[in-house]
C-alpha cells in the first residue's frame, strides 16, 4: 500500500519505520527544516522493551513521490493545518487518517479535507526524537480506529488492514469518547515539561504524584459533566482508573507512581519534555488546554489544568524549568484544599 505520513515527530517517525518493516511503500512528509535534519535519509529505530533496532530507507520529502492511498496525519497539532493545505492538491482522494494527540486533529483536518476521507486513529504510544528520524520506541501501546464524520465503513477497513501491520488495532464506534479518554490519560504528562525531569524521575516523588492525581481526578469530573462517556481503550480499565481516583490521595498516589515506573525500561520525556527540548513549543493547549475550554463551554472551572497551561507557557517563555518544590507551591496556592500538604 502507497503511504504517505504527515509530521516528522515521534509518532510519525515511528509510525514510518514500523510500516515499512512490515513491507509498506511509505514516504515521510515535513518541513524542510526537519527534512535536512535525517542523517542519510534514514529512519533508525530501538525499541526499548527488548532492544530490537529497525533501520530503514526512507523517502523524505515535502511532497510524496506517488498518489498516497492513506495520508497520515501524525504533525504537531499546530502544523497540521499547514500540512493538510500543502498536501490536498497531491492527496485529495486518499483516504486520511489522523493519529490523535488531543482532540482537535481530524478537525483540523476536515478544514481541507472532505471529511468523508477522514478516520480517527486513537493511539497509545512511548515515543522520543532526539534528533529527525531517530526513534527511541519505550512501549507500542494500541490502536482504536474511527470515524468522527462520515467515512463508508470501505476506508475505516482500509486504515484498520494498514494499521495492524504495526499495531494491535481494532475499530471502535464513538471515537469522540476515546479521543476524550486519551485526553484524559495525558493531562498529568505536562507536569515533566514543567520539571524538565523525565516521567519516571518526575513521578517518583509521591508529592509530585499527588499532583498528577488530583489533575486525573480535575479531568475526570469536567469529562463526566460534559457527558462524555470514558470508553475503555485496549490496554485501558476503566475501573481500574475510578477505583484509583477514588483511593485516599496518598495511596492513589502511589499506585499511579508503579504505573508510571511500569510503562518503559527507560527514562520517557513525556509529550510536553520532549517538545520543549526539541525547541518547539508544546501541545499544552490542546491537552490541559482542551480540558479548560471544555470546562469553560459549561461554565466551569479547571484551575489545576489551567495552571499547568499557564506553567509549561513560563517555561516556554522563560526556558527555565520550576523545581519541584516551586512547582508544589504553585499547586498548593491554586487547589489549597486537596493539594499535597507542605513538608510531605
Amino acid at each position: 500500500m502507497k503511504v504517505a505520513i504527515s509530521g516528522i515527530t515521534p509518532v510519525g517517525c515511528a509510525c514510518a519505520a514500523l510500516l515499512s518493516e512490515a513491507g509498506e511503500d511509505v514516504c515521510l512528509l515535513g518541513t524542510q527544516e526537519k527534512l535536512d535534519r535525517i542523517s542519510g535519509k534514514k529512519l533508525n529505530m530501538r525499541q526499548t522493551w527488548d532492544g530490537k533496532e529497525i533501520s530503514t530507507d526512507i523517502y523524505a520529502s515535502l511532497y510524496p513521490p506517488f498518489t498516497p492511498e492513506v495520508l497520515v496525519f501524525a504533525d504537531r497539532v499546530p502544523d497540521t493545518l499547514p500540512a493538510a493545505q500543502r498536501l490536498l492538491p497531491c492527496s485529495r482522494e486518499a483516504t486520511v487518517a489522523t493519529i490523535q494527540t488531543g482532540t482537535k486533529t481530524e478537525q483540523i483536518v476536515a478544514r481541507v479535507f472532505p471529511r468523508d476521507n477522514i478516520v480517527t486513529c486513537v493511539l497509545t504510544i512511548g515515543a522520543n526524537c532526539a534528533l529527525p528520524g531517530e526513534v527511541t520506541l519505550n512501549f507500542k501501546g494500541y490502536m482504536v480506529v474511527g470515524k468522527a464524520y462520515d467515512a463508508p465503513r470501505w476506508r475505516e477497513d482500509v486504515v484498520l488492514e494498514l494499521m495492524s501491520r504495526a499495531f494491535n488495532a481494532r475499530l471502535g464506534s464513538k471515537i469522540a469518547h476515546y479521543n476524550c479518554t486519551r485526553l484524559l490519560l495525558n493531562l498529568p504528562y505536562c507536569i515533566p515539561g514543567i520539571i524538565g525531569e523525565s516521567m519516571q524521575r518526575t513521578f517518583l516523588d509521591p508529592d509530585i504524584a499527588e499532583a498528577a492525581v488530583l489533575l486525573l481526578r480535575e479531568g475526570m469530573k469536567i469529562i463526566k459533566k460534559a457527558g462524555v462517556h470514558i470508553e475503555a481503550l485496549p490496554d485501558f480499565d476503566e475501573e481500574k482508573l475510578n477505583e484509583l481516583l477514588g483511593l485516599p490521595l496518598p495511596e492513589a498516589a502511589w499506585k499511579f507512581l508503579e504505573a508510571v515506573a511500569a510503562l518503559s525500561p527507560v527514562p520517557c520525556d513525556g509529550p510536553i519534555l520532549g517538545s520543549l527540548e526539541r525547541g518547539e513549543p508544546s501541545e499544552v493547549d490542546y491537552q490541559n488546554g482542551e480540558l479548560v475550554k471544555i470546562a469553560g463551554a459549561m461554565g466551569r472551572d479547571a484551575p489545576l489544568n489551567e495552571l499547568m497551561v499557564r506553567l509549561v507557557h513560563q517555561v516556554e517563555k522563560t526556558w527555565r524549568f520550576m523545581s519541584k518544590e516551586e512547582f508544589l507551591n504553585c499547586v498548593r496556592k491554586a487547589v489549597p484544599h486537596q493539594a499535597p500538604p507542605q513538608g510531605l
